[in-house]
């Protein structure tokens, strides 16, 4: 019995740290040739689908008007562009799955945050959840 509570002691401040301890992001880099961009905020790399986070990109599978289709598709191409010149993609995962089941995750590609060179260019906007704004008028 003293042998119990002594190990019983001994494994209770492990227990408490493991419940306590948050999970911690990962990152990975994958090949461009294993990627594919599903539209201008998300990619696929093989069963795995990330949401690349940090800005919003105009819809292409439901989009609110032509214009949003139009720019979503060129969206779309950009960031397969920019995966494609840089021969992979950093992304940095959260350890936990959005409402879709998605992998949430900001992208690099040589160095620079996929969505800051997006926005940059007018073919994205930041977004940090929440409501988002329509891309037609």
């Amino acid at each position: 019995m003293k042998r119990l509570l002594l190990l019983s002691a001994a494994l209770a401040p492990l227990f408490i740290a493991a419940v306590w301890i948050e999970p911690t992001k990962r990152t990975e880099t994958l090949s461009a040739s294993e990627v594919i961009a599903v539209d201008g905020d998300t990619i696929d790399h093989g069963d795995d689908r990330y949401r690349l986070v940090g800005f919003d990109a105009p819809e292409t599978f439901r989009a609110q008007c032509e214009a949003e289709k139009a720019l979503g598709l060129k969206t779309k191409d950009r960031l397969t562009e920019i995966i494609q010149a840089n021969g992979y993609v950093e992304l940095e995962i959260e350890p936990e799955l959005d409402k879709y089941g998605r992998f949430l995750a900001i992208a690099r590609a040589g160095g620079k945050q996929v969505g800051s060179i997006l926005i940059s260019e007018g073919l994205a906007r930041p977004y940090s959840g929440g409501k988002r704004q329509a891309w037609c008028s």
